[in-house]
């Protein structure tokens, strides 16, 4: 078993926490989800590992990247219409080449879109520009390090796929709810003095689900905006699920 995971860089969010097989089938039904979770007609930047199953195209089965980001038009001279990618949708990836169980090399490559655009849009957003599956990647170890489950040389075993969904679906939760995250937090206009020799405090910490107010000096600090406060993780395991 597999865990499925993807991120919003600017939130931190993680829209999609999936347990699944490594197989087709179930990298289309994360990519399914995904497109689900966003507000219609928005395409954002795809990056992603070097897996070939996340470009399959199936535009009748609905499975792929480019499966969900194009439309049906008809072509001149063509009696059928013809499967288009959408013009603001560009994907990356980043392929790491080993051997002998080390690095030797890093590919980066654009399979859709251009390369300008790709990096155009996300320098808009205050990132870097370049290909990178960094962000996906502290989300990995972050997700291991928080679910005991999921530890390495751990004795938290599982030995059924939902005793595995259920803690990592009460982790997400408690990671987007109760969780502060640092790379969030707020510079505030004024410091916020203690009593006694207590240093001042320069921030005002978020989680991913509290909306931003203010603007960092490295560009604008996003989050979600789906609650106004932090919740206590009692508040959370008593919240009624209907």
């Amino acid at each position: 078993m597999w865990v499925w995971a993807a991120t919003d860089v600017k939130t931190k969010l993680a829209p999609i926490m999936q347990v699944n097989d490594r197989s087709q089938k179930a990298a289309c039904q994360v990519i399914h989800d995904l497109k689900q979770c966003l507000r219609a007609g928005y395409t954002p930047v795809f990056s992603s590992d070097g897996l070939k199953s996340y470009f399959y195209t199936n535009v009748h089965l609905r499975c792929g990247l480019t499966a969900h980001f194009g439309r049906w038009e008809t072509v001149e001279g063509k009696r059928r219409p013809e499967w288009v990618l959408l013009s603001e949708f560009v994907y990356g990836q980043v392929v790491k080449h080993q051997r002998r169980r080390k690095l030797v090399k890093v590919e980066r490559r654009i399979l859709c879109g251009d390369r300008d655009n790709y990096r155009g849009r996300l320098k808009a957003v205050g990132l870097s520009g370049n290909i990178n599956s960094s962000f996906i990647e502290r989300l990995n170890l972050t997700i291991r390090r928080g679910i005991s489950k999921l530890a390495r040389r751990t004795w938290g075993l599982t030995q059924y796929p939902l005793e595995l969904v259920e803690p990592i679906e009460w982790w997400r939760a408690y990671y987007h709810f109760s969780r502060y995250h640092e790379s969030l937090r707020l510079e505030l206009a004024a410091l916020i003095h203690r009593k006694g020799k207590q240093p001042p405090i320069k921030y005002k910490n978020q989680t991913t689900a509290t909306p931003a107010l203010h603007r960092t000096q490295c560009g604008a600090s996003v989050a979600a905006g789906l609650t106004n406060r932090r919740w206590t993780v009692k508040e959370l395991i008593s919240y009624p699920i209907y």
